[in-house]
């Protein structure tokens, strides 16, 4: 499959706890040394102005701030930076979106402007944490705070199609229980587990327990969003307090490499799986550095054709509809 040379990455400046100015001069200077991608930014005017940028730019009269409600920001703020971004995907004008902003508007966005895949009911935020073998996709890790048994074995399939399209040979799956027993946990999961046990082949591990996934023995984690959503943040805390703890004990150099793998900053943010097109959800805190990682991991997907590829598997690892 022939891969993308320069993908064009839309930016979405507006919205993070971070100023549009500190992200954009941190593109600025990776895009200095990095020259295998085209930034497009989004903003508005103002910010635009004292950008004084050779980049490609699109205005917006607006922006979506993180208190407002998603619904209500979408419907009544079509120019805001976040939604000409995801017009702009779907008019594949850009190859990727990322955006540090609202989260729930950029999910009921992407639902509403670039539409679900086929045999997908609710798009979900993936994301990466490191085991002690390879890295375990995580979903759903906030877009879905409660989800019936058929919406789990969507992720199920999506995760499992995620790291097939990485190259991942016969990914790992498990559900994020309670306890190791069929009989665990809510109805739901106790549904998804029976379904998710017909699956051909052996995908399918069992139920697993939080503290269990670390040993890397599962390429892929499923969740609704209001566990995954905790137990992402709280893995990020966990690793931020032992590295601070260490800070003063371990010499820099095994220290930097420590961070390398454990910090959540140096992953490239949550994958909005499910929906036509590449989105890149930044790390809420919005930080320069949690953005460049954001983009890395947007330029890697898209150099690799990671949409089509997740199309193809999603066929193979979706139950047919009757």
């Amino acid at each position: 499959m022939q891969q993308l040379k320069t993908p064009r990455i839309g930016i979405d400046l507006m919205g993070s706890d971070t100023s549009p100015e500190d992200l954009f001069r941190a593109i600025s200077l990776f895009a200095q040394k990095e020259n295998s991608f085209c930034p497009v930014i989004f903003a508005t005017s103002d910010i635009i102005q004292k950008l004084n940028t050779s980049f490609k730019t699109v205005t917006a009269s607006s922006f979506i701030a993180m208190h407002e409600d998603p619904i209500v920001a979408i419907q009544t703020k079509p120019d805001s930076s976040l939604s000409l971004g995801l017009a702009a995907l779907a008019a594949q004008e850009i190859d990727v979106f990322i955006s540090a902003g609202n989260t729930g508007a950029l999910l009921v966005g992407s639902k509403t402007i670039l539409k679900t895949l086929p045999g997908i009911d609710r798009p979900a935020l993936l994301a990466l944490l490191p085991t002690k073998k390879k890295e375990v996709a995580v979903l759903d890790v906030g877009a879905n705070t409660s989800l019936q048994a058929k919406h789990l074995i969507q992720l199920a399939a999506m995760g499992l199609a995620y790291q097939t399209s990485l190259g991942v040979q016969n990914p790992k799956l498990a559900l994020l229980n309670i306890g190791k027993e069929s009989s665990k946990g809510t109805p739901q999961l106790q549904k998804a587990y029976r379904h998710l046990s017909e699956l051909k082949g052996s995908l399918f591990v069992g139920n697993i327990e939080g503290r269990d996934v670390f040993e890397g023995d599962i390429q892929v984690l499923v969740t609704d969003g209001f566990a995954g959503n905790i137990f992402l943040k709280t893995a990020e805390g966990v690793a931020s307090f032992i590295l601070s703890e260490l800070e003063s004990e371990l010499p820099k150099e095994t220290l930097t490499k420590l961070r390398a793998r454990l910090h959540y900053t140096e992953y490239p943010g949550a994958i909005l799986c499910g929906v036509n097109g590449i989105v890149v959800k930044c790390h809420g805190d919005g930080s320069p550095e949690a953005f460049i990682n954001g983009i890395k991991g947007g330029i890697l997907l898209a150099q690799n054709n990671f949409l089509d590829t997740l199309k193809n598997q999603l066929e193979l690892f979706l139950p047919k509809r009757p």
